[in-house]
């Protein structure tokens, strides 16, 4: 009998773990790579933005579900503990089982799935809506009287207030009030909740930096071609970002005699935000403290990247050109079947230059896609094929792909499916 119980209570210990790790998985993909996905067709993603259209009330099925099994798991141990070992087993196995819910179906199943979210969210979506929709049929009664708790209508929609200025924008544009570019605006401002800052963030690789021990003399010669009023300056490595160098300011030391200071000394207090901050959020944020540059940290206390107020501004306004701006020609047209790229080159300028669908699920440019594709920085000459797509790498450094010849292969017979939305 004990046996039994404990097989059947570890059973629903790993269904709860499996139901944990694809809600986190789920919710772990950006708001822009899950509209990329739905735009490419990938099996599951119709699924998944289903469930993502209504967080809530499918939030609030899973954790319910996933409460039961868990309780249903403790019981069943501490009975087993009780029928071996009297009152002391039952208490041990209470503990015993506490712990392992905390550990084997939260914490482990949450860090795995956050790590490569896509292809766990994509293969399990379909079958989490046919769930959810199953849940809230048989738990129906207990969902309702939580939405009635909680003032909710059973529907995720704005609050009254961004209801009516919504609706109101609608009517204008349709009066004629409002013109097509006041209208984009003010639905551009609806969407800087749905985006978050590691969606317009530059990414590590592509951060301009300086040492913090650097004297400011050794930087000085080079401080004019510098295209930024900012830069970050690190200790150890961009990994450890102790500050924030002000352009103007570093002139104005230099200027006054103290060349020989250190950048360190010279730099003001980074600004570090989560990657999953929303734009609106970010946006109060550089007005509260009143600074234009963030440090997005990683999980581990990293750097993932780096954002800007400019960045924020641009998905409301659209891109923002200065004096200090270079227009590169980072993707040029040879042919009709040949490219020469950047690496820094977006993944959807590639995608509709050649009418291919090359995958943005871990990564959003040429550079990423190719270390993700062979799992290493690839050597000046060399040539691969993904994606009915022939690359050759025509620069290399020893971190990045800095330049490549990208030519159109014939139609292939299938689609190809990336690494991280496979089945496995």
């Amino acid at each position: 009998m004990i046996p039994v119980l404990g097989g059947v209570a570890s059973m629903l210990l790993a269904t709860s773990a499996i139901l944990t790790a694809a809600e986190t998985a789920a919710f772990g993909i950006g708001v822009s790579r899950l509209r990329t996905l739905l735009e490419e067709g990938f099996g599951g993603a119709r699924e998944l933005s289903q469930l993502r259209s209504r967080p809530v009330g499918f939030q609030t099925a899973l954790h319910l579900l996933v409460t039961i099994l868990n309780l249903l798991a403790v019981g069943l141990t501490v009975v087993a503990g009780a029928i071996g070992w009297g009152t002391r087993g039952a208490l041990l196995a209470l503990g015993l089982t506490v712990i392992m819910i905390l550990v084997a179906a939260e914490i482990l199943p949450r860090g795995l799935a956050a790590r490569r979210p896509v292809r766990l969210a994509l293969g399990s979506a379909p079958f989490l809506l046919k769930l959810e929709r199953g849940v809230r049929v048989m738990l129906g009664p207990v969902l309702r009287l939580e939405d009635l708790v909680s003032g909710r209508n059973g529907e995720e929609d704005l609050t009254p207030e961004e209801r009516v200025l919504h609706d109101l924008t609608e009517l204008g544009r349709e009066e004629g009030v409002l013109g097509a570019d006041e209208h984009l605006l003010v639905e551009r401002a609806f969407r800087l909740d749905e985006l978050a800052a590691w969606d317009v963030m530059t990414p590590r690789v592509d951060i301009f930096a300086w040492r913090d021990d650097l004297p400011l003399e050794d930087i000085i010669g080079g401080l004019k071609a510098v295209p930024y009023s900012r830069v970050p300056v690190y200790g150890e490595s961009v990994d450890d970002v102790t500050g924030i160098l002000y352009v103007r300011e570093a002139y104005e030391t230099y200027v006054a005699g103290r060349g020989g200071e250190h950048l360190a000394r010279l730099s003001r207090e980074p600004f570090f935000v989560p990657g999953s901050m929303p734009l609106s959020d970010l946006l109060r944020a550089f007005q509260s403290r009143r600074i234009h540059m963030g440090i997005v940290a990683d999980e581990f206390g990293g750097t993932d990247g780096l954002v800007t107020l400019e960045d924020v501004l641009e998905e409301l306004v659209g891109d923002i050109v200065d004096e200090t701006d270079v227009e590169d020609e980072d993707l040029i047209r040879v042919s009709r079947t040949e490219l020469l790229a950047d690496g820094t080159v977006d993944l959807r300028e590639i995608n509709h230059a050649f009418n291919v669908s090359l995958p943005q699920l871990e990564h959003r440019s040429l550079n990423g896609f190719i270390l993700e594709e062979l799992g290493r920085v690839p050597d000046n000459g060399e040539t691969f094929t993904a994606a009915g797509v022939e690359f050759e790498i025509l620069e290399a450094s020893e971190t990045q792909v800095q330049r490549a010849r990208l030519r159109r292969l014939p139609e292939p017979e299938g689609r190809p499916v990336p690494d991280d939305a496979e089945e496995d």
